[in-house]
């Protein structure tokens, strides 16, 4: 919620900018010690919402994070780094979990980051400490792996 406070401030402040330039060259000024009136923002209200619960059961117990979501199936890591990535499709059915923690050729020490390419049913984990990319089938099998440039990192966050 506070994301997007911020967000839609920086907007407000971004767009003020913009438009007519007036004949006199004042500048627009904004009291930031002045309180305004606080608005609570829907998030249904501007955009698309789509809840999904996703399966529970012994096998499937995971702490959510989203690695990645496509238009078939949602990917998700936890939280405590245990190398768990967990399969379901786009109604919450607990499809497959996998775990290919570790320091060999074809395991990754963090899954946190993880790119799904459903059109060739692969999912990229970003293995940051390892500086590759591995590749992984939908159902846990290694593919191949992709080395990072010299001196780059890649990460999506900022």
């Amino acid at each position: 919620m506070k994301k997007v406070s911020i967000f839609l401030a920086f907007s407000l402040l971004l767009t003020a900018g913009c438009g007519q330039k007036n004949q006199s060259d004042e500048f627009i000024t904004i009291d930031v010690t002045k309180s305004y009136p606080q608005k609570e923002l829907i998030l249904q209200d501007f955009m698309d919402v789509e809840y999904i619960a996703l399966e529970t059961n012994d096998e499937f117990v995971c702490q959510g994070i989203l690695g990645s979501i496509g238009k078939e199936y949602v990917v998700v890591a936890n939280r405590l780094n245990d190398g768990d990535i967990f399969i379901f499709d786009r109604k919450g059915k607990a499809l497959k979990k996998f775990n290919r923690q570790g320091r060999g050729a074809e395991e990754y020490t963090n899954s946190r980051q993880i790119i799904l390419d459903e059109d060739n049913r692969e999912m990229f984990v970003n293995d940051y400490a390892g500086n590759r990319i591995l590749v992984y089938d939908l159902f846990g099998n290694f593919k191949r792996s992709l080395r990072f440039e010299e001196n780059y990192k890649y990460s999506d966050y900022s």
